[in-house]
């Protein structure tokens, strides 16, 4: 280490550098920068002279790069902002109760805002913000602390730690049946209003994977209601306009309230390979506040895993070989 010294140019000329490849213009980067031309100049000719050779290529009234400033600007932005990415981690240390949470809107909505006024109660010091997205960001560039996400548990330069798995059943708002029987197999359902999402559920399973669990050939099926937000499918169960697939640990709520039933008496279907995890950023620090949130966290899943009687979820699945 101690050759870095002789080895990496000063930081102040590499700033000037990528101000100036990137505006290609000494006068706009010494306006960004808020200093003269002069000095813009200066600090690029202290880089070309340590690196021996040159990186602007300087007409009258403007400038190129070089193959040589090409080769340095191809690399030089994404390592400085990583720089000053881990600066500002570093000093946000110095206020450790704050912290930022991601979550995908599912999750969010109906298993951690019900629950967030007991972690606001337990820790009155830290500043929780919710980060709620169903894209895979990079919560690295976002500034969040940790996030919870839904898949398989593999995310490149992360550290992934299991939270609880998921199980899906039929379920509908008690008022669907009206007053007509419940089914008893998973084949009568073909002719019901049924409620998916596009693509992949939120939850890890659709209707043609529930019904190929079942044994059941969903070629025959023909109404279907099809949304792309899991919140706009349980709000269509909601208002009792056909069937969706649900089940724990999101909508353990609705189920104790009442206003979502399963459909019919049947085993609920594990997602396999697919379950929540707790997310962070390789070898990052974990602040205070993020400890006390992970510690409540995993001792909340907990509990309510005993309360419904779905401690099997504590279990982590793998894809079946």
């Amino acid at each position: 280490m101690s050759s870095l010294r002789q080895s990496i140019p000063s930081l102040v000329s590499l700033i000037s550098f990528e101000a100036a490849a990137r505006l290609l213009s000494f006068t706009k980067a010494a306006d960004e920068l808020n200093i003269t031309q002069a000095a813009i100049s200066r600090q690029i000719r202290e880089l070309e002279n340590f690196l021996q050779v040159a990186l602007f290529e300087r007409g009258h009234r403007s400038i190129e790069l070089t193959s040589a400033g090409l080769m340095l600007n191809g690399s030089l932005p994404a390592h400085l902002t990583a720089i000053a990415s881990i600066s500002d981690r570093i000093r946000e240390l110095r206020d450790p109760q704050v912290m930022v949470v991601g979550t995908t809107y599912a999750f969010g909505t109906y298993w951690l805002a019900p629950r967030l006024a007991e972690f606001s109660k337990l820790n009155p010091d830290v500043d929780l913000r919710l980060a709620v997205n169903d894209e895979l960001v990079d919560i690295t560039k976002q500034r969040i602390d940790m996030t919870i996400r839904f898949g398989g548990g593999n995310w490149p330069s992360m550290s992934a730690k299991f939270l609880i798995g998921c199980e899906i059943e039929p379920v509908c708002h008690p008022s669907y049946w009206q007053g007509r029987q419940r089914p008893f197999e998973a084949s009568d359902l073909l002719g019901e209003m049924l409620l998916g999402i596009e693509g992949t559920s939120v939850q890890g399973g659709g209707w043609s994977d529930w019904f190929a669990s079942q044994g059941v050939d969903t070629a025959e099926s023909k109404h279907q209601i099809t949304v792309n937000s899991f919140s706009v499918l349980i709000q269509a169960a909601l208002s009792g306009h056909g069937i969706a697939l649900g089940g724990s640990p999101l909508v353990d709520d609705l189920f104790a309230s009442g206003v979502l039933v399963p459909a019919m008496d049947m085993a609920p279907y594990r997602v396999r390979a697919s379950n929540y995890y707790v997310v962070e950023p390789l070898g990052q620090v974990r602040k205070q506040s993020c400890e006390k949130f992970c510690n409540w966290l995993y001792d909340r899943i907990r509990r309510d895993a005993a309360a419904t009687g779905t401690e099997r979820l504590l279990t982590e699945t793998f894809p079946s070989k």
